[in-house]
């Protein structure tokens, strides 16, 4: 089988299959798309298909269709994590920024601290826990920022589907969603620009970073505002060509090329947000995520039979659970917010879909965690991102409503 059919071959089944799947009535209420997508690439890995069929597996998936697969998956990445960018909305925090700050915090911190925890048991616990950087404080880092990942775009399908998006706790959750990211940007650049590097290196990368995005942020937004009516194509090559370079430019300076991709979807300015929305969010989602998904299901090995599996995906689970419900929750129902809203809220926050694996492949790729504890995380991914929905249902019928939202947290008392 010629590189060119196996690649083309596997990017129609990874483009529609999923698609295809989801499209089935129960699928779509229990999972969101790119919860679909993390499987379809998890079947078509070495979990499934690997064990299923090994020879046909090694000849479909040869070296260079994986080299050409991994360039679609970068690029793919790229533009979501800036369409990501994009969404983050710093207006929404002006109704009441302080209390939403102290429930975000909670929401980050709280799951950071039981991650930090499940960190250091995987080390002394789980043999080969280490990547190739052998480094154990980075590694404890590592599982402690995957534990509080939440990711807002997933999230706004959830709520989406829910019919929750338009209500006044479906926006108070994207906003935390959005400040999550932030926090979660700024940790994966500080534990990037450190791995591996002296201290005198590591703040080095951090300050040259800083002044990078300072320029984007003071000296490159003034200048596309000027293009909100340019037309959609100069805007859509300019800002892409922007991502592209930040993107490279954050990737040589040592913090990692999908934090520089972030940066310039954040600091465009908001009316030329809903054309690149238009253009770039149904494409990015539908057609080149898949590849990302491929890419990192041939990386993962999930074993359902496996007791250690089973084991460490549990940890996590529950890391993630009780951290994202307790700091969450808590911190809103002493602002004023119903139990049921509260721990909403706090179920809304467990949401992880594609950002967790974007994470988790950029950890991986660094050398920063072992196969066993990657593809632990991964299902972890997918567990918690699946009981979203449900854990939101629960939570409004224990408040006796027919569904969550009414709180609006300007008037919590």
């Amino acid at each position: 089988m010629s590189t060119k059919i196996s690649f083309l071959a596997i990017s129609f089944a990874v483009v529609l299959l999923p698609w295809l799947l989801w499209r089935i009535g129960i699928v779509r209420r229990v999972a969101p798309l790119a919860v679909v997508q993390i499987l379809i690439g998890v079947l078509l890995g070495p979990s499934c298909l690997g064990q299923l069929a090994p020879a046909f597996h090694a000849v479909l998936f040869a070296r260079p269709v994986l080299a050409a697969l991994d360039g679609v998956a970068s690029l793919g990445v790229l533009i979501y994590v800036f369409v990501t960018g994009l969404h983050l909305d710093v207006a929404l925090l002006k109704q009441d920024g302080r209390r939403l700050g102290v429930i975000a915090l909670g929401s980050v911190s709280v799951p950071l601290l039981l991650g930090l925890g499940a960190g250091w048991w995987m080390l002394h616990s789980v043999p080969g826990a280490l990547g190739p950087v052998g480094d154990g404080t980075a590694f404890v880092a590592a599982v402690a920022i995957c534990i509080a990942v939440t990711a807002l775009p997933v999230l706004a399908a959830v709520l989406q589907e829910m019919r929750l998006l338009t209500t006044h706790l479906g926006q108070i959750a994207l906003t935390l969603a959005a400040l999550n990211d932030v926090a979660l940007w700024v940790m994966l650049a500080i534990l990037l620009a450190f791995t591996g590097s002296r201290w005198a290196a590591g703040l080095l990368s951090l300050g040259a970073a800083a002044v990078l995005f300072g320029v984007l942020l003071l000296g490159v937004r003034p200048l596309l505002a000027r293009l909100a009516g340019a037309g959609d194509q100069v805007l859509l090559v300019t800002c892409i060509s922007l991502a592209i370079l930040s993107a490279c430019l954050s990737e040589a300076l040592g913090t990692g090329y999908l934090i520089g991709a972030f940066v310039a979807g954040a600091i465009i300015p908001a009316a030329c947000r809903p054309v690149l929305l238009g253009r770039l969010e149904l494409v990015s989602a539908t057609v080149f995520l898949p590849f990302f998904f491929m890419s990192t299901g041939l990386k993962a090995l999930i074993e359902p039979g496996s007791a250690s599996f089973l084991g460490l995906l549990g940890v996590a689970v529950a890391a993630t659970v009780i951290g994202k419900l307790a700091g969450t929750a808590l911190p809103a129902r002493r602002f004023g917010f119903s139990w049921a809203d509260s721990l909403s809220l706090g179920a809304m926050m467990q949401t992880k879909g594609l950002m967790e694996v974007v994470v988790l492949a950029v950890l991986h790729d660094a050398g920063l965690m072992g196969g066993q504890i990657f593809s632990a995380m991964v299902g972890m991914a997918v567990v918690c991102t699946v009981a979203t929905a449900p854990a939101v249902r629960l939570c409004a019928r224990l408040g006796s409503r027919p569904e969550p939202g009414a709180a609006i947290i300007g008037e919590a008392k």
